[in-house]
């Protein structure tokens, strides 16, 4: 019994031309998309393969992604450490939030613990949570008691510091008898 088609193993020679020149056309497309998201900002491999992706399948993709590191226009190395360097430096991060915010960008772990370990070699440990504190105390000034203490605590927790660094810059700037009564629970 015959339906009326064919099921060729191997398309025919016309076919495959075709094939081939439909993949390269989607490449060029794919490659220009790419451009034009690349000269507006930086993106990482999982961000630019997630845009690029609603286009075309993951093969023609990742070959795509492929070539633009060859190129040296995506490198998620450079996109991380330009990244949390500006936000620790320029917006008082810590390293957890700019760590969270990678994350939310599809950056590899390796690539977070490269850049945060890159940015905090190039400055002191402290550094960014003194700079960011410095600023914060001359708009809004020092805290004077525990409940005000406590806000800022988990100010700083939000804004990615750690609880230990946070209670070591404190008891070096805030008021004795606030931090006292702050940390005994009066």
């Amino acid at each position: 019994m015959h339906f009326g088609f064919t099921i060729w193993l191997r398309p025919p020679a016309g076919l495959r031309y075709a094939l081939a020149s439909m993949d390269e056309e989607l490449r060029k497309l794919l490659m220009k998309k790419a451009g034009a998201l690349l000269a507006r900002r930086e993106y990482s491999r999982g961000e630019l393969r997630t845009r690029l992706s609603k286009m075309a399948g993951e093969p023609l993709v990742e070959s795509v992604l492929a070539r633009l590191e060859q190129l040296n226009l995506l490198n998620d190395d450079d996109y991380a450490y330009n990244f949390a360097s500006c936000r620790m430096r320029r917006e008082g991060w810590g390293p957890t939030k700019v760590k969270d915010a990678l994350f939310r960008r599809l950056v590899s772990r390796a690539a977070i613990e490269r850049a945060l370990a890159r940015v905090q070699d190039e400055l002191r440990p402290d550094a960014i949570l003194e700079a960011y504190v410095e600023k914060y105390f001359g708009k809004h000034g020092t805290p004077a008691n525990p409940k005000e203490i406590q806000r800022f605590v988990l100010h700083l927790q939000r804004r990615g510091f750690d609880e230990a660094a946070v209670r070591g810059i404190l008891k070096r700037r805030a008021p004795a008898v606030a931090m006292r009564r702050f940390e005994t629970g009066e």
